[in-house]
């Protein structure tokens, strides 16, 4: 029995995404600690609105986080692009940010973000990039 619950606790530790979890010593009770996630969650938006490259930077080399992860149903090129951060989209498309079309949790794309929040320069940079 021990055995069957120690596997299917090693089951849900590998299926559980972008939480991290802590296994207390004396059972086998999970906690997920979302705090942690929605702290850097925010602390990506902000660094994206004031153009923290290398904050940007380092999340991504230590793999905190993905170049194409999504915060709020969006992915994160795609606040920069709402933004009008030009910079901030090429750094985040050299990280494969732009591997596949960037599209919302509404069905919208990057463009069409940029467009709908007069976004020239992001405008300006989603072209030289898909060129």
């Amino acid at each position: 029995m021990k055995k069957c619950l120690f596997s299917s606790l090693l089951i849900s530790l590998t299926t559980l995404s972008a939480t991290e979890v802590l296994i207390s010593k004396d059972s086998l009770s999970i906690e997920t600690v979302e705090e942690k996630f929605n702290f850097t969650e925010e602390k990506t938006l902000t660094a994206i609105q004031t153009e923290n490259y290398e904050y940007i930077d380092q999340l991504i080399q230590s793999g905190k986080i993905n170049p194409r992860m999504k915060i709020n149903g969006k992915p994160l090129i795609i606040h920069a692009a709402i933004h009008d951060k030009a910079e901030m989209i090429l750094l985040l498309a050299t990280h494969g940010a732009m591997l596949v079309e960037p599209i919302c949790d509404e069905g919208k794309d990057i463009m069409e973000h940029a467009k709908e929040n007069n976004a020239i320069h992001a405008q300006a940079q989603i072209i030289i990039i898909k060129a």
